[in-house]
């Protein structure tokens, strides 16, 4: 099993100050659907798809490159990385994909501290998300969040909002924007598959070198 992680916007709806990915609010950069089929096609294997960005939500073919993946009939499991200010525009369509397909999807939801100041009512929508998909077979919430160092307040408000035991928990890492900030670790994926690759916003395949993709993404526009 492989699993194909593909940047498939650097256009985003915050401007996150550490983004790994460079991207943000001016950024406009679309994969192109013939460009991901092509990347999709040259591959044999069973795999898991991962749809990140910038916002994947933003990108108007997230439901072409979905049901692409779902049409081959080798895609095992789909996961969109998102900061889940409009999961409720798609969540529906989603939960509908999931049971109709019987697909197991994952929606990574990204909670940090820029995202929390500038959405108050953030936890509360992560609550809400989980509780509206708990029950559901094969649809899996995971609130992935990432830290500075000492911020307590963080997991604190995680506990209040009784989400805390559904959360990965990260420090942030070294690169992107924070490429300079030398107090953190510098980036890695853990992985429980045989192999994996990664794409950016334009489709270009960096295999498994996070840095270099991320520096690439800078150049996009």
């Amino acid at each position: 099993m492989i699993r194909l992680y593909f940047n498939i916007t650097n256009k985003c709806n915050e401007d996150c100050e550490f983004c790994c990915m460079y991207s943000g609010k001016d950024k406009n950069t679309f994969l192109d659907f013939n460009v991901y089929k092509q990347h999709i096609d040259s591959f044999n294997d069973l795999f898991e798809l991962q749809l990140e960005g910038g916002e994947p939500l933003l990108n108007k073919d997230l439901y072409l490159f979905i049901h692409y993946a779902l049409y081959t009939k080798r895609c095992k499991k789909i996961i969109i990385s998102t900061n889940g200010i409009l999961i409720d525009n798609v969540l529906d369509n989603l939960i509908n994909i999931c049971k109709d397909n019987n697909i197991e999807i994952v929606i990574k939801q990204s909670i940090n501290y820029w995202l929390l100041n500038h959405n108050p009512n953030l936890l509360k929508k992560c609550r809400d998300l989980y509780l509206a998909t708990e029950f559901i077979d094969n649809f899996k919430v995971i609130f992935n969040v990432r830290v500075r160092k000492n911020d307590n307040f963080i997991i604190e408000e995680l506990e209040k909002s009784k989400i805390k035991d559904y959360c990965n928990i990260f420090e942030l890492q070294s690169y992107g924007k924070f490429s300079n900030k030398t107090e953190y670790s510098k980036p890695f994926i853990c992985q429980n598959i045989d192999d994996w690759f990664i794409y950016a916003s334009d489709g270009k395949c960096f295999n498994k070198d996070l840095i270099a993709r991320s520096e690439y993404e800078k150049t996009l526009y």
